[in-house]
């Protein structure tokens, strides 16, 4: 009897636990229910008879049970990686492959017991030297396209197929083809190269990873007086926006824009750098001949202009205030002549952009007028007196020249200005000095200080000193240098915003460093 209801109770409790794991109808849970979950596939695959990293090599990633199968590349240490999402849970069996040298698939399986599976492999690194795939993407950051990129081939072996996989689904049989992604993302682009030639055919493929940059957007209102043109009301204007860039110290015309509505300007999709943004008023404006064209935010140099910093985020409220001139003047004299470029480069540049600046003695600005396409300017019916003119062109330089014209010589008609794509103080880029090495300035541009790292071989007092692009002395400094390394710090605070030469001189007189800099 005690038997019997030892076994009952042992039933009745087998009855209560098989029932806990049931939900409240008694069925089974549906698969559905299991909480999805992500794992993470990685190694290293590595040579076999050196221990180097193999790179650009295809990996096979495959997960049966949910017919998940994939193809990931190692990147130039040899790892690979890929994320499995959606996994129905723990248990299933992933498996990894790579072939070798001799076409042999190394294959490993491994069961799904955490949500990092590391497998290695060491194989036989194939390399047919004679066709070797290589190619290099470049972004074209003149292009107003986002995430254009430029691919170029560079592969050994003269193949005649090319294969592009630019990691967004989109391929390309092109040699060198070009390819607009969709967006600031990473991507794996790859290149398959083969040659069909009978007697050596081959093939090879290269990866390389592609990270997108994100873009923005500047803009900002042009003040004509107390208001943005045409803002209130419609003044009649139409002004238009220049865009330069900064780039390694050069600056580069990138963008123009005409606008009317409210006095408003913008350039969309712009890298981040630093930007110069010039604005003036068209010739059919009804304001044009009572202000001149400015920078940001109300200069009337490229020099002296503040620095548009675009780094992590657009930015709308970049207004410029264009500067008063004298629509009136008075008088029997006139000025006249022509303005005449200089290069150094390969390319002529534009004259009809740039502005003669008509100065009084003090450098206060008077009026302006616009070059023709053949570098032609006239001042008529102005005062007689003594004037300076300036010829101011984004990214060119000039100098100033003084001109009087009296009753005794009322006209000047054959004035020459010199513009030049290249600095005119004489000064050249950094060089070299038997007792001292200089290295470059930094950061350039600066909004407070500078640095230089030297290199001193034997003792030395030097001098430093700053000028303006006028050749104006305005920081000096002298020290003595003893052997050895050290770092020269100026402080650039004093400065107003623009571009400046920078000179280092042994007191002998020799110039051991001369460098452009930007103060901002």
């Amino acid at each position: 009897m005690k038997v019997k209801i030892i076994y009952f109770l042992l039933f009745v409790l087998a009855i209560f636990l098989t029932g806990s794991f049931l939900p409240a109808n008694g069925q089974p849970a549906a698969s559905s229910q299991l909480k999805a979950i992500s794992i993470t596939v990685s190694g290293k695959i590595l040579n076999d008879s050196t221990g180097k990293p193999v790179k650009n090599h295809s990996v096979f990633v495959n997960v049966s049970y949910i017919g998940y199968s994939k193809t990931v590349y190692t990147d130039t240490s040899g790892n690979y990686a890929d994320t499995i999402h959606e996994l129905p849970g723990l248990g299933d069996t992933v498996s990894v492959g790579a072939y070798d040298c001799h076409n042999i698939l190394h294959h490993q399986s491994q069961p799904i017991q955490s949500y990092s599976i590391i497998i290695n492999f060491f194989i036989c690194e194939s390399f047919n030297p004679q066709c070797r795939a290589d190619f290099i993407a470049e972004l074209d950051s003149s292009s107003a396209t986002p995430n254009l990129y430029r691919f170029f081939d560079l592969s050994a072996g003269n193949p005649d197929h090319w294969v592009w996989n630019f990691g967004d689904g989109s391929s390309s049989t092109e040699r060198n083809p070009v390819h607009v992604y969709a967006g600031s993302a990473h991507y794996q682009a790859c290149l398959t190269i083969t040659r069909d030639n009978l007697d050596t055919p081959c093939s090879d493929s290269s990866c390389i990873f592609i990270y997108s940059p994100k873009y923005y957007s500047i803009g900002g209102h042009v003040f004509a007086g107390d208001h943005p043109i045409n803002n209130p009301e419609s003044t009649g204007d139409t002004a238009v926006a220049y865009l330069y860039r900064l780039v390694n110290n050069h600056i580069i015309a990138f963008d123009t824009m005409a606008f009317t509505y409210l006095g408003y300007f913008s350039f969309p999709h712009l890298l981040p750098g630093d930007y110069i943004v010039k604005t003036a008023l068209t010739n059919g404006s009804r304001n044009s001949r009572k202000y001149s064209p400015a920078y940001y935010i109300h200069e009337t140099y490229w020099q002296q202009s503040q620095l548009l910093e675009i780094s992590d985020t657009s930015i709308y409220n970049f207004d410029i205030y264009f500067k008063p001139v004298n629509d009136s003047l008075i008088g029997s004299g006139k000025i006249s002549g022509k303005v005449q470029r200089h290069t150094q480069t390969s390319g002529a540049f534009e004259l009809f952009r740039s502005e003669v600046l008509l100065l009084d003695s003090l450098k206060n600005l008077i009026t302006y007028s616009l070059c023709d396409e053949s570098g032609n300017f006239s001042f008529p019916n102005i005062p007689y007196g003594n004037y300076l003119l300036f010829v101011e062109s984004t990214g060119r330089f000039s100098k100033y020249t003084h001109v009087s014209i009296s009753n005794q010589e009322p006209v000047i008609d054959t004035l020459v200005l010199d513009i030049y794509d290249h600095n005119i103080t004489g000064i050249n880029e950094p060089g070299k000095h038997d007792d001292i090495d200089a290295g470059s300035p930094y950061p350039n541009p600066s909004a407070e200080a500078i640095g230089i790292h030297l290199t001193v071989h034997n003792p030395v007092d030097l001098s430093l000193t700053v000028y303006s692009l006028q050749s104006v002395p305005l920081l000096q400094s002298v020290s003595h240098y003893n052997p050895g390394s050290c770092l020269i710090r100026t402080d650039l605070s004093s400065l107003s915003p623009g571009m400046y030469i920078l000179i280092i001189r042994s007191l002998k007189g020799d110039n051991v460093f001369n460098y452009k800099i930007i103060k901002y």
